[in-house]
């Protein structure tokens, strides 16, 4: 809006006093009062050309339409510049159909005023009626082709702002998913190994010391792990958080196993390349899985099976335990599953194992070996 009256202002100034002048000198007395009002209101309606795109233009044309009314010498007026300016507005701004039909419209009125007024004739000015009307519709055209233009400009602009927005809202939904499932599968793991140790704690007194080392060892873990994730939501970098990789496999099968569950870790094949995200995936399914068979299988025994194949890594974890029916209603922990192996390409399916029990299985895509 200040933009537009500042245009307005410096641009209104010198034309208006040209104007003036020049009709005081074609049509002195009321008729160039009425010519030099008529055109200090165009101007005034071009500081509204953006925020009243359709007012502002009609305003013009009726300033216009006056000016006509009055003499055809009008034209001659330094003032007519308004009203390109004003069709450009309407048709960027506005309705584009509108300028184009005003500005039509008026040419032709306007080269029959200026062709058969008295005024013209006697001082012998304009062209042939033909060529005026050829030359105002150039004019016509170059004004709507600018507005259209900018018109399109604008719609590119606001649909690239449009889709930042919707891609900025998907990055922080994606980014709390991430966390959401960093969160759980910390915490769900860690309170696991921590609840079935003080449960086996109550029915083996002489082994407290040794169970409660455990707990203790694994929530100093958890709260590392809470503080990292806690500092990523702080800071915002996800690169700052160390990650697990499957070098540390031993580490977390020996987390386990004192929580009452015998697990062995199986390799087949030759260890291909994974990238970051899928070794955490990776690392994520089969503590997801082994934080599962503790807390449902029940006196259960589990095999970490871990196949490197051409194109993919198969991350197999079998227990013998309660079987499907044992599964958690909600499934927070499988559906966590299939979206972390869907994010990298992968295929997660999960069921009955060959001999009962629970069996979870991951195929994971391998970089370079497809």
């Amino acid at each position: 809006m200040r933009t537009d009256a500042l245009l307005a202002f410096v641009v209104g100034v010198p034309l208006v006093v040209l104007s003036s002048v020049v009709a005081a000198l074609s049509v002195p007395g009321p008729r160039a009062v009425a010519l030099v009002a008529a055109a200090l209101v165009a101007h005034v309606a071009l500081a509204f050309r953006r925020a009243r795109p359709l007012i502002s233009h009609g305003v013009v044309c009726a300033a216009f339409a006056c000016q006509t009314a009055v003499t055809g010498l009008f034209l001659v007026m330094p003032s007519v510049l308004v009203f390109p300016l004003s069709l450009f507005a309407c048709t960027a701004y506005g309705w584009r159909w509108l300028g184009l039909i005003t500005g039509t419209v008026g040419a032709g009125i306007v080269t029959m005023r200026f062709t058969y007024d008295d005024s013209v004739r006697t001082a012998e000015l304009g062209p042939n009626p033909w060529m005026l009307f050829a030359l105002l519709l150039a004019v016509v055209a170059a004004a709507w082709s600018m507005g259209l233009f900018r018109r399109t400009q604008l719609a590119y602009t606001h649909l690239l702002e449009d889709r930042a927005e919707q891609a900025a809202a998907r990055a922080v939904l994606d980014e709390r998913t991430r966390i959401a499932r960093e969160m759980h599968d910390v915490v769900a793991h860690s309170l696991s190994v921590m609840v079935n140790q003080a449960k086996g704690g109550q029915y083996a007194p002489d082994r407290a010391a040794d169970t409660l080392a455990v707990i203790e060892d694994t929530g100093r873990r958890a709260l590392t792990d809470m503080r990292g994730l806690l500092g990523v939501l702080r800071t915002g970098p996800a690169e700052q958080l160390a990650q697990p990789t499957l070098a540390e496999l031993p580490v977390l099968l020996a987390r386990v196993r004192p929580a009452g569950l015998p697990v062995e870790l199986v390799e087949h094949g030759t260890p291909g390349m994974l990238g970051p995200g899928a070794e955490l995936t990776a690392y994520r399914i089969i503590q997801e899985a082994l934080t599962n068979t503790v807390k449902y299988a029940g006196q259960a025994k589990a095999v970490v099976t871990l196949s490197w194949e051409a194109a993919a890594l198969v991350v197999t974890v079998v227990d013998d335990g309660n079987g499907p029916a044992a599964e958690p209603g909600d499934g927070h922990g499988l559906f966590g599953m299939r979206e972390r192996v869907a994010a990298i390409g992968g295929k997660l399916t999960t069921g009955e194992g060959p001999k009962g029990g629970f069996r979870v299985e991951a195929r994971i895509p391998v970089e370079g070996r497809a």
